[in-house]
């Protein structure tokens, strides 16, 4: 008689279902985190040295991301959607590169980039559409792409390779 191993499924269920059970039970509300709720998305985020990436998506209601990369291989990629978005983005030194796009609503975007190789994109859609970027050394390039309602651009850049470019629509 040939016994068959297929595995034991069961197991595998019972081991995540358990464990999904442990970690829901020792989730408590911390006051730190109290005014965070769903329609309410914060994220802030700070990387410092080496090969920094960020990738943040966010939807719906009140967004506001603030992030920062010092030094070595920075980047980021922001994506914000619905209501009255808003980001600032600052990375300093290094590679430097940062992509954000906005949908909707407020749309509010501020960069600034500092030393090295620097690149900016930004790309916003719907309603009031407000964009800075800023440029503080090295390689610069930065785009800009508005399209509904509203738009203010500003670029700054200062030293070195520079570029610009503002679209709107």
């Amino acid at each position: 008689m040939s016994r068959r191993n297929n595995g034991y499924p069961w197991v595998a269920a019972a081991l995540l279902l358990g464990s999904t059970l442990c970690q829901a039970a020792d989730l408590v509300r911390e006051e730190r985190y109290s005014d965070i709720t769903v329609g309410n998305s914060v994220s802030t985020i700070s990387q410092i040295g080496s090969n920094n990436r960020t990738r943040v998506d966010q939807s719906g209601a009140t967004q506001r991301i603030n992030q920062s990369q010092s030094g070595n291989r920075n980047q980021a990629v922001i994506n914000q959607s619905g209501a009255n978005n808003a980001i600032t983005a600052q990375q300093s030194g290094s590679d430097n590169s940062a992509q954000v796009n906005q949908s909707g609503n407020n749309n509010q975007t501020g960069v600034a980039q500092h030393g090295t190789d620097n690149s900016a994109n930004v790309v916003q859609n719907g309603a009031y559409n407000q964009a800075f970027v800023g440029q503080y050394g090295q390689s610069n390039q930065a785009s800009v792409n508005q399209a509904g309602f509203g738009g203010t651009v500003s670029v700054t850049q200062y030293g070195d390779n520079m570029k610009a470019s503002a679209t709107q629509r």
